[in-house]
């Protein structure tokens, strides 16, 4: 029988999101443990997320990967385009024109890009970034069978997968990243509400689709027939790695009666087109979210708190900020200076923004299966023509927002947050493809470059931050006291560049160790002591 330091995480499930978890607790010095049901790192190849939105990145600059990230060898100049056609050699629909990563700016309002790294290479580099950290044991072969836990700690009931032999582990918080399927999540019964959107099937494809194509490249290929969209060919490594996906239907089929040669003769043309099919798996598109995201020391993070259809990309991101909330947190827990307040925030925050992502990721799904406008795609003649071309400039305006969504990845807030003290401002307008950076509290605290190398939101991702826009006044330094006495981590920063200013409009600003906005004014209330307590869950008063 083994036992954990009491004082330390149990991390269930070594994905991206578990992996980041891991990471970012080493960096603020908390050791995890991680473990892990397969038997190496060295999963079978799967067609996973490969789209690392704005936010994410910015997250991996954080947690130094940033470079391993950008460089792990997707190709820059391949367009991030999609071509909309009824077939490889059919009839040309239309284009949805999107730059390569060698062409794409970073946009003004971040300090980084949206990337595609695909999950083959991703998982590996937060790996790689763990085992250097060395504050992490991730164990692999293990699965979780149940969590039993008190007021002071959890018992975790792990049996060892290949052999069956059991073992208990200790644990002062347990974060499950177990997925969809999460057996944490169903241990502790926590409703998993939403709606199914039908069973798609993937093949994972090895073609050279330059073959079967004049266009000019793309990362992806959409087949449309008279019903609406039947499947694609979306790209994996962005050279000869493709997830050939079919819609499918609502209920799940016997794999062994779809003749998956027969739909990719029909997508690629030609008699005897050459291809390798890897491998080919059956999955639900789904959009559902847990109840509540923990009960006592138990979180749920990732896809074991919700999912959402991959049309955009948003899971994998959106489970990386759900740990990136999450770790601070745990930290505060961990060292004393949280108040019970943290527990409930998590979900109060986090739960509002899956659902919304995943509402958004469902929408872009609706567009893909509108039968509207179709009819006469396949047909020949100049009404046939008018339609395709009428029907290609439709589908590039709408669905742009579902691989450029900057206002989705920056723009999301905690409004009803119990950590977040409001100031009467106005919310602005969420828009899945535009954002405008505003520091109004529960908002991400906005970019600016202070010079050419260091960005503002640099100076977040530690402890608290007080930032000072202008002259710092004599009573400033009285909130650093308290923050002292109650041993919160909390640095003044003063900036005395009025670009800076003008960006967060409030002389003051607070910032959260996870960046996001907690307060601001033009001076520090009366009760420093009080303000500190609520955005560290210690108090119930209401602001």
């Amino acid at each position: 029988m083994g036992s954990l330091e009491p004082s330390s995480i149990l991390i269930v499930g070594a994905g991206p999101v578990g992996l980041a978890l891991a990471l970012d607790l080493g960096r603020r010095g908390i050791r995890s443990t991680i473990v892990e049901r397969n038997p190496s790192a060295k999963d079978t190849l799967q067609a996973k997320a490969s789209v690392i939105d704005e936010r994410t990145m910015e997250f991996c600059r954080l947690l130094g990967v940033r470079d391993d990230v950008a460089n792990a060898g997707y190709p820059g100049d391949l367009p991030g385009d999609t071509v909309f056609c009824t077939a490889m050699n059919g009839h040309y629909i239309g284009r949805l024109e999107m730059p390569s990563a060698e062409t794409r700016e970073v946009p003004e309002q971040s300090a980084e890009m949206l990337r595609r790294c695909p999950q083959i290479w991703f998982d590996p580099v937060f790996a790689r970034a763990v085992h250097r950290q060395g504050m992490t044991d991730i164990r692999y072969g293990m699965e979780l069978v149940r969590c039993d836990q008190n007021d002071d700690f959890v018992v975790g009931h792990l049996k060892r997968v290949a052999d069956g032999a059991l073992e208990d582990v200790r644990a002062r918080y347990v974060v499950a990243c177990d997925g969809a399927g999460s057996a944490v999540r169903k241990q502790l019964d926590i409703p998993f509400e939403g709606k199914s959107l039908g069973y798609a099937i993937s093949s994972i494809v090895r073609v050279d689709l330059s073959k079967y194509h004049s266009w000019t490249p793309a990362e992806r290929f959409m087949f449309i027939g008279p019903d609406g969209t039947w499947g694609n060919f979306t790209t994996i490594d962005g050279r000869s790695l493709w997830r050939f996906s079919i819609v499918g239907g609502k209920g799940k089929i016997d794999l062994s009666t779809i003749d998956m040669d027969a739909l990719l003769r029909k997508a690629l043309g030609g008699d005897a087109p050459e291809y390798e099919i890897i491998k080919t798996v059956q999955w639900r598109r789904s959009q559902y979210t847990a109840g509540t995201y923990n009960k006592g020391r138990i979180f749920l993070a990732g896809d074991s708190a919700h999912t959402m259809s991959p049309t955009g990309g948003h899971g994998l991101n959106t489970g990386i900020a759900d740990v990136m909330g999450l770790s601070w947190v745990l930290q505060a827990l961990l060292e004393g200076w949280g108040g019970p307040g943290l527990l409930d925030a998590y979900t109060a925050e986090r739960r509002p923004i899956a659902i919304r992502n995943g509402a958004g990721s469902s929408r872009n799904f609706g567009i893909w299966i509108d039968k509207n406008g179709r009819d006469k795609v396949l047909e020949e003649g100049p009404e046939a023509d008018e339609q395709r071309d009428k029907l290609g400039k439709n589908m590039a305006t709408n669905m742009r927002q579902e691989f450029q969504s900057l206002g989705l990845a920056l723009g999301y807030s905690y409004p009803e947050s119990p950590l977040i003290i409001p100031d009467g401002s106005p919310a602005p307008f969420d828009d899945p493809d535009i954002y405008i950076q505003t520091s109004r509290p529960g908002h991400r605290a906005p970019h600016y470059w202070l010079s050419k190398e260091k960005s503002t939101i640099d100076l977040f991702g530690r402890g608290f931050v007080l930032l000072c826009l202008g002259e710092e006044a004599d009573t400033d330094g009285e909130i650093m006291r308290f923050a002292r006495e109650l041993r919160i981590p909390l640095e003044k920063v003063i900036i005395n560049q009025p670009e800076v200013g003008k960006l967060y409009e409030r002389r003051l600003i607070l910032v959260r160790p996870d960046g996001m906005v907690a307060w601001r004014g033009e001076a520090l209330p009366d009760d420093s002591q009080a303000l500190l307590n609520h955005v560290r869950g210690a108090s119930s008063v209401v602001w």
